[in-house]
């Protein structure tokens, strides 16, 4: 049954908060990759038309093939649409599937549902009312096949960060909305059932911006979404996480930072219970911003923050768990590399710890923006690449360990 929304005071659940005002400092790596061939690329491949094709999100299916979503404007898209397609392990397409209406519609990321099928989120322009963003979640069957979409939201923008499945058959959603503030953003959770009809909605905020990026299913079976959240007394986000369970009420919630920008993008499960998330840091002596990496135990306490950069900019957009316990991290970085931006692959062991990384791409922009482990163990990630043609196209690499 749908219920009202629910505004949170962000500071009313903010059940601790480390600024290492204790004088603890993190893990700072400035130093080239590591050239240790632990992983090699499998393949990499390039898919779009002559419009912007851009892939956010992969979810890995049975016998090596993936499912990734995106946001696409070719092969007869009717503005930008959600879309997505399934891949062999190979990296050979099997199908792909447009879902949108006439305005703009992008996806942004994907998992799988109780009953096996995919469901997506995005956000949307084409169904709004107000002609504002809203979120835009759809389900998929593995053959392809659309099985409903909706429309959430309320009278202005919102705007996707993830989505994780519930043991009911339905998900919760997370991401952002300017819908219950006068232009600030809140953090929106929502718990839709296995239809997608909305179960329960909560805006969560303070008096400055905050906003959801990503979501993880916890080894104890709760969720844990990450993201950014903005002090007043500074005006620079720090990281946030927040605990919550399958009815997406708030256990724990955790902000902590240094005193400039600091973000999180992505978040996996460890095998403890716990974990890590990844993102980017102008805090520490950062000279623009480092890629961080942190683990977070299942009470929310810090348990290691490492930070990896260079010159310029580096960044970790997703992150998973390796078969051997570790973390492979994705991102990217314009000091590194050919291009503008280039594809920046970390790979670190359970403690944190730099056993390898990577620059891959050509001379143009090229960012991944998921990861995830295939049923055999190997990695792909995906992204976006200019470099082999005027648009941005599909870019995908898939690692596997030496």
């Amino acid at each position: 049954m749908f219920k009202r929304v629910i505004f949170v005071n962000l500071a009313l659940i903010c059940l601790g908060v480390i600024l290492y005002a204790d004088g603890t400092k993190p893990d700072v790596v400035k130093k080239q990759p590591v050239k240790k061939e632990a992983y090699r690329a499998v393949w990499q491949k390039i898919y779009g038309g002559k419009s912007d094709d851009v892939a956010y999100g992969i979810v890995a299916l049975e016998n090596g093939d993936s499912a990734i979503v995106g946001s696409c404007k070719s092969y007869g898209a009717k503005r930008t649409d959600m879309c997505v397609t399934r891949m062999n392990a190979k990296g050979e397409m099997k199908w792909r599937l447009w879902i949108g209406g006439k305005r703009n519609d992008f996806g942004k990321a994907i998992t799988r549902s109780a009953d096996g099928n995919l469901l997506l989120l995005g956000e949307s322009k084409s169904f709004s009312k107000d002609y504002d963003y809203d979120l835009y979640v759809a389900k998929v069957s593995l053959d392809g096949k659309l099985l409903w979409t909706k429309t959430i939201g309320g009278n202005r923008d919102e705007h996707a960060g993830g989505i994780a499945g519930t043991d009911d058959g339905g998900a919760i959603l997370v991401g952002d909305s300017e819908s219950f503030k006068n232009g600030y953003k809140d953090i929106y959770i929502v718990k839709i059932d296995k239809k997608g009809t909305v179960v329960s909605e909560k805006a969560v905020g303070g008096e400055r911006d905050e906003k959801a990026t990503a979501i993880t299913r916890t080894r104890g079976g709760n969720f844990v979404l990450v993201g950014s959240r903005e002090f007043e007394r500074s005006g620079d986000p720090d990281f946030f996480a927040m605990k919550v369970d399958q009815n997406a009420k708030v256990i724990w919630s955790k902000s902590f930072g240094g005193d400039d920008e600091d973000q999180l993008n992505g978040v996996c499960p460890t095998v403890d219970g716990g974990v890590v998330a990844t993102g980017s840091t102008r805090s520490y002596g950062s000279e623009q911003t480092d890629l961080a990496v942190l683990k977070l135990d299942k009470e929310g306490k810090l348990v290691w923050l490492k930070l990896y950069g260079f010159k310029y900019y580096e960044y970790g957009n997703a992150v998973t768990l390796t078969r051997d316990g570790g973390y492979m991290v994705a991102g990217g970085t314009n000091t590194l590399g050919k291009g503008d931006h280039s594809p920046y692959f970390l790979a670190l062991n359970a403690k944190g710890s730099l056993i390898w990384s990577h620059v891959y791409g050509d001379k143009g922009k090229d960012i991944m923006h998921g990861i995830a482990r295939m049923s055999d163990g190997s990695l792909i990630a995906v992204g976006q690449s200019n470099s082999f043609s005027r648009s941005y196209d599909f870019y995908m690499i898939k690692l596997r360990k030496q």
